[in-house]
C-alpha cells in the first residue's frame, strides 16, 4: 500500500514537467520577429534601464542590450525615438516624468551631465513622485559636471596644474563619500579615475618637450596604476605606463647615441625593462581587448632594443 507521503511526492514530480512547459511557453510568448523588432513600449525601455542602473560600471564594462549596444546609450536613443514616433500620444503629458527621469539616468552614465541636469530639473518642477529624487540627482550631476570641466588652462605652470587636479580629485572624493551606497559611487569612481588619467597624460605630454617632467609623469602614471587596480580599464593604464617607459628609453637613446661614452646602459635598461615587463603582462591577458595591441607594441619595442644593444660599445 502506498503511503500518503510517497503519493504526494509522486504528485509533485508529475507536476514538474507541466510547470516547466508552462514557464517555457510564457518565456517564448514572443516570436523572434517580435523580440528583435523596434521598441514600442516606454515601460520596456525603462525596465531594461532600471535593471542596469545599479551596476558597477567602474569595475565592469557597461551592460549591453540584445543588439550588443551600450545599454545606457541605447536606452536614451530608444526613448528619444519613441517620443518622436508617438509624439501625438505623449503630447498629453502622460508619463513625461518617467521618460525624462529615465533619460536623465541614461545620460549621467554616458558622462552627459549637463543634459542629465536639464532633464532632472524639468522633472523636479512637476507634480510627480520623482520630483524630490530628481532635484537631488540634479545637484549631484551639477557637482560631477563642475569637476569634469576643471582642468588647467593652456600655458599654466606645473605647480598650478598639479594644484588644479588635486582640487578636482579632492572634490570628487568628497562626493564619493556622500553618495556611498548608491549608483553614483560608481560614477564618482569613474570621474576620479578620469581625472587621474588626465593629470598623468598632461605631464607625460609636457615631458616630451621638457625632460624635467620625466620623473613627475612617471610617478603620476605609477600612481594611476596603483590606485585603479580594480578598474575595468586597468590594462589600459598598464599600457599607458608601458608607453611612457618606451618613450623614455627612445628619447634617452636619441639624446645619448648608444655608441657614445655618455650612453649609460643601466639607465636605458631601467626604462626598457619597465616597458617590456608591462607590455608582457598585458599581452598575456587572455580575453582582454588590449592583448593584441600590447603584443604588437612589445614586438616592435624588442626590435628597437636589439638595435640599441647592437650599436652600443661593449663595457
Amino acid at each position: 500500500m502506498i503511503s500518503r507521503r510517497s503519493a504526494a511526492q509522486k504528485t509533485r514530480r508529475s507536476l514538474i514537467p507541466i510547470l516547466v512547459i508552462t514557464l517555457g511557453a510564457c518565456a517564448s510568448s514572443k516570436t523572434p520577429e517580435e523580440r528583435y523588432s523596434a521598441t514600442q513600449s516606454v515601460l520596456e525601455v525603462v525596465t531594461v534601464l532600471r535593471l542596469h542602473t545599479d551596476e558597477d560600471t567602474y569595475r565592469f564594462p557597461p551592460g549591453r542590450d540584445f543588439s550588443g549596444k551600450n545599454v545606457y546609450r541605447a536606452s536614451f536613443t530608444r526613448l528619444e525615438s519613441l517620443e518622436h514616433v508617438y509624439e501625438e500620444k505623449f503630447r498629453s503629458g502622460h508619463m513625461n516624468d518617467v521618460i525624462l527621469f529615465a533619460k536623465g539616468r541614461a545620460l549621467e552614465r554616458i558622462t552627459e551631465y549637463e543634459l542629465a541636469i536639464a532633464h532632472y530639473q524639468r522633472v523636479g518642477k512637476m507634480d510627480s513622485p520623482l520630483a524630490e529624487t530628481s532635484r537631488r540627482d540634479a545637484s549631484i550631476c551639477s557637482r560631477l559636471a563642475q569637476a569634469a570641466a576643471t582642468r588647467p588652462e593652456t600655458g599654466s605652470t606645473a605647480e598650478s596644474a598639479l594644484s588644479i587636479y588635486a582640487d578636482r580629485i579632492e572634490a570628487l572624493l568628497a562626493l564619493r563619500k556622500e553618495v556611498a551606497g548608491t549608483h553614483y559611487s560608481f560614477v564618482a569612481d569613474e570621474e576620479i579615475e578620469r581625472a587621474e588619467v588626465e593629470r598623468a597624460t598632461h605631464f607625460a605630454l609636457r615631458s616630451q618637450s621638457d625632460p624635467v617632467f620625466d620623473r613627475t609623469a612617471l610617478e603620476l602614471l605609477q600612481t594611476l596604476v596603483r590606485n585603479h587596480s580594480e578598474s575595468k580599464l586597468y590594462n589600459r593604464h598598464l599600457l599607458r605606463l608601458a608607453d611612457h617607459y618606451q618613450d623614455l628609453s627612445r628619447r634617452y637613446a636619441l639624446r645619448y647615441p648608444p655608441p657614445s661614452l655618455k650612453f649609460d646602459a643601466a639607465t636605458f635598461e631601467e626604462y626598457a625593462i619597465g616597458a617590456q615587463r608591462l607590455y608582457g603582462i598585458v599581452s598575456r591577458q587572455d580575453g582582454a581587448i588590449e592583448k593584441i595591441e600590447a603584443s604588437h607594441k612589445l614586438e616592435a619595442f624588442l626590435s628597437f632594443t636589439l638595435g640599441v644593444y647592437s650599436e652600443k660599445l661593449p663595457r
